[in-house]
């Protein structure tokens, strides 16, 4: 196995686990064992999603660094290009209850059961996936190579299928609020309404 096919094999081990613990069959399994209570169930997930995406890291960290062209990247873009990508992160991260989105069990509130549509969601559907397309595209401005074109592409294709099943599950759980919400906001992109 080559390298760079290891990469897209870790996204894909990443990317099959997250979506599976997800899935509201297993959260629910998970949540009704003695071992797995409720309170823990979201710490336990961001947990091991953390652990499974090291190995995408240490497979992207291991590929060798060979550019398909003669453009061999700029720093200072590809830093520019990250950097908007983080802060707009960690402002959309504003619009959460940062406690409950880690799942840290003394600081959950009950759920009101509201959609959330206030900071940069009021713009866009997915602003943290906005954000990690942004921090990603600024690494391959940085390094054009095989690897990073692998790494992005994984990236990508992982997020626009997680954002399909994302999708259905918020519109079983809020319905007709969320479908309205869906087709009044953009996905990943802000539009650009025209001044009248």
């Amino acid at each position: 196995m080559t390298a760079y096919s290891l990469i897209v094999l870790t996204w894909l081990v990443f990317g099959g686990i997250h979506s599976i613990m997800a899935t509201s069959r297993v959260k629910q399994q998970l949540q009704s064992s003695s071992l797995f209570r409720q309170r823990y169930y979201r710490l336990l997930y961001n947990g091991l999603s953390l652990l499974t995406f090291l190995p995408v890291l240490f497979a992207l960290h291991m590929a060798p660094a060979e550019f398909p062209g003669a453009w061999h990247g700029s720093a200072w873009a590809g830093n520019l290009v990250s950097g908007v990508g983080v802060l707009l992160g960690l402002f959309a991260l504003k619009s959460y209850n940062l406690a409950e989105f880690i799942g840290w069990p003394a600081n959950q509130v009950t759920k009101t059961g509201n959609l959330q549509q206030r900071g940069l969601l009021r713009y866009v559907r997915h602003p943290l996936y906005s954000a990690t397309i942004l921090a990603i595209s600024g690494l391959f401005i940085q390094h054009p190579d095989w690897r990073h074109v692998l790494f992005g592409l994984s990236a990508f294709l992982y997020i626009r299928i997680g954002i399909h099943f994302e999708e259905k599950k918020l519109v079983r759980m809020f319905g007709d609020a969320y479908v309205q919400y869906r087709e009044r906001t953009p996905m990943l992109v802000p539009a650009i309404k025209p001044e009248r």
